[in-house]
């Protein structure tokens, strides 16, 4: 049975919970009343945490305010959450506000969210790239310009949000970004470029796998890509990268499994994998 104050926070009412939030001394019942706000799916709950996402001295409250305004999806939300996103000094408000803007998904959020790609905070910027990925294809276009950051990590995470988005205009801007100096960059180029499957990218990928002087997670994920793009193209490049190995390492034995999977999906096209024995009589 439900204990006698679980009982009474139920039974709240709309007008109770806004007095809550406004005007209670306690944290803990202000943002309880955030969260429950959220979820009661009322469009008058939206000013209310509005003016507590602006106003609140505390973080924990602003947090469930950005929270229950994302789930409420009101526009009016749209600017506030961005202050938010930009200037709160709380982490955890800011990964707050990101998510809530992408529960938005309106194009005015796509560029603060690009933008937050180059936050201080790494879970601040893993939120917004995700926060791109849910808003869809109008963040393609920005996603691609922010390729050209100077930043590192807002270049790892705009390539990794275009492969999860998987649109083809990303192919040509991915296949460029093989050759950064970064490799935690090159990876995630390879890594998208993977999800793509597009075949555009399978010579910038055997380029990247045949390089010596490339870094090994770089090729071993270039030679996986290749495997899931099926490319017959890329068979004799595999073949010589395995045969030419003492041993097979994790670079040569991913080669092999991608080498394995060209042959399954090409075996009726390529030259002597369809042959039959001639009858005798």
């Amino acid at each position: 049975m439900a204990s006698t104050a679980a009982k009474k926070k139920a039974e709240k009412t709309l007008g109770q919970l806004i007095d809550d939030l406004k005007n209670s001394p306690s944290e803990k019942v202000r943002y309880n009343a955030a969260r429950m706000l959220g979820e009661m799916d009322d469009p008058d709950a939206v000013e209310p945490l509005i003016d507590a996402l602006i106003n609140d001295k505390n973080g924990s409250v602003r947090l469930y305010a950005a929270r229950a305004l994302g789930e409420l999806g009101d526009a009016r939300a749209t600017q506030p959450l961005i202050d938010a996103l930009v200037n709160d000094r709380n982490i955890d408000v800011r990964v707050r506000a990101a998510r809530a803007l992408g529960k938005l998904g309106s194009e005015e959020v796509v560029l603060p969210l690009v933008e937050a790609l180059s936050d201080t905070n790494s879970q601040v910027c893993v939120t917004a790239a995700d926060a791109l990925v849910e808003i869809g294809p109008v963040a393609v276009k920005p996603l691609i310009r922010s390729l050209d950051s100077e930043k590192v990590n807002v270049r790892c995470d705009a390539a990794r949000a275009l492969g999860e988005l998987k649109c083809p205009e990303a192919v040509g801007a991915l296949v460029e970004l093989l050759s950064d100096e970064w490799v935690n960059v090159r990876l995630y180029a390879v890594q998208s470029l993977e999800k793509l499957g597009d075949k555009r990218a399978v010579p910038a990928l055997i380029q990247a796998m045949q390089s010596a002087e490339e870094n090994d997670l770089v090729r071993a994920g270039s030679a996986s890509a290749l495997g899931a793009i099926k490319d017959p193209r890329a068979l004799i490049p595999l073949r010589e990268l395995i045969m030419a190995a003492q041993e097979l390492g994790e670079i040569e034995d991913t080669a092999l499994k991608s080498y394995k999977l060209i042959m399954a999906a090409n075996w009726k096209t390529v030259p002597g994998a369809n042959y039959k024995k001639a009858s005798t009589k």
